[in-house]
């Protein structure tokens, strides 16, 4: 009985001018940054200059004091270290994790307009969903655009959301970004963005997978749907503190069917009168949900659970099931042993149920009908008639 749980985002885009940080390999400044550790880490002495010195064991052999400074001074721009003067003081968290990473890959500011794009919900790692290289409209470009008569086209400013504020880490302080619809996947860093941004118009529609299956501890979730003429179809780190009990649960105190089901059997108790043929006869329900909320996970768009085991709600309701499918197999001939075996095999199907099995000849007369007997009657008594009347 798996649970498939989808909701469509409502994805925004915004124009902004602003300093957005990607990582790039950087040998020189990883190999400060990794000496600088070392050298605070043992409490001695970080002087920029000594990255050329041999007696510091510096990285910059050969290499003249002024590049050692300069290269301090990089570092710091790019947010991995402190400098009181032309001493290193200190690391920062991303100069932490730069030096404790073997790849020499270092976040490095560009300046420019950059389109964002982002989305609310409780299931995303966090709002911004992808960044990509705007492109700011010139003088003239822009006197096109605002124009038309009464001013219309020109373009409105709005202050910069605050979920997108919140993205931006000037001093490195937070792990970089992992953006779910990025082209490549590579995280990045919001470094400094201009407080009037431009709203955009987004192409593209994305959606949000969550399923969860029995017996299985972790939820599966994925991005899927197209942004900005490009597909995407990503997995996502799925939420914790929910498993397929608890969703299952959520699901039906949702359509107020909580007490309907049974935790000892796992299964749905039902009448006879409210299902459907199929669903008698495989003792399966598919179960629609409309527009369905999850505590903790928001709410999705309607969906349905296929395989829905199911039970009788009541004994009147597990004999009435049972002779029901006892006069469903009576389609075809029932010579007594047949008939035997089809009674002990569909009392089997009612756990916990005391049943009436009937005797064959009763049975049959009860589906003769009043005028012209069914086919399931003649199946039922010819047998007996053959054998002498034996019930």
């Amino acid at each position: 009985m798996k649970i498939v749980l989808q909701k469509s985002l409502r994805v925004r885009c915004v124009l902004v001018e602003g300093k957005v940080a990607f990582a790039e390999k950087r040998v020189a400044e990883h190999a400060a940054v990794v000496w600088a550790a070392d050298r605070l880490r043992a409490g001695l002495e970080a002087q920029t200059e000594q990255l050329c010195d041999a007696s510091a064991q510096g990285p910059l052999l050969g290499l003249s004091p002024v590049v050692g400074r300069r290269l301090g001074r990089i570092c710091e721009e790019l947010g991995l270290l402190r400098l009181e003067k032309n001493r290193i003081v200190q690391l920062t968290n991303e100069g932490e994790r730069v030096a404790a990473s073997t790849e020499p890959r270092v976040f490095v500011p560009q300046l420019g307009a950059w389109l964002l794009f982002w989305s609310e919900d409780p299931l995303l790692p966090q709002p911004l969903l992808r960044v990509e290289p705007g492109k700011e409209l010139s003088a003239h470009e822009e006197r096109q655009a605002g124009g038309a008569r009464n001013g219309e086209g020109k373009r409105r400013f709005e202050m910069v959301p605050e979920v997108i504020a919140k993205t931006c880490d000037e001093r490195g302080e937070r792990p970089p970004l992992e953006l779910p619809a990025a082209k490549d996947g590579a995280p990045i860093r919001i470094v400094a963005i201009e407080r009037k941004v431009q709203p955009l118009g987004v192409e593209g529609v994305l959606s949000l997978e969550l399923s969860f299956e029995p017996e299985v501890a972790a939820a599966s979730l994925r991005l899927q749907g197209t942004l900005a003429g490009k597909g995407i179809d990503r997995a996502l780190p799925a939420p914790s503190g929910h498993d397929h009990a608890s969703v299952w649960l959520s699901l039906l105190r949702s359509n107020g069917a909580e007490d309907w089901w049974n935790p000892r059997s796992g299964k749905l108790r039902m009448s006879f009168k409210a299902l459907s043929d199929d669903a008698r006869t495989s003792f399966r329900l598919r179960m629609p949900f409309k527009t369905p909320e999850i505590p903790g996970l928001g709410r999705f768009d309607d969906t349905s659970v296929d395989g829905v085991p199911l039970e009788p709600v009541s004994a009147g309701d597990a004999q009435r099931w049972f002779d029901w499918l006892l006069a469903l197999r009576s389609e075809r001939t029932q010579w007594p042993d047949v008939f035997a075996t089809n009674v002990a095999e569909l009392q089997a199907l009612f756990p916990g149920f005391s049943l009436r099995p009937p005797i064959q000849r009763e049975f049959a007369q009860g589906l003769r009908g009043t005028e012209r007997p069914r086919p399931a009657y003649w199946n039922l008594q010819a047998p007996m008639d053959l054998e002498g009347g034996v019930a």
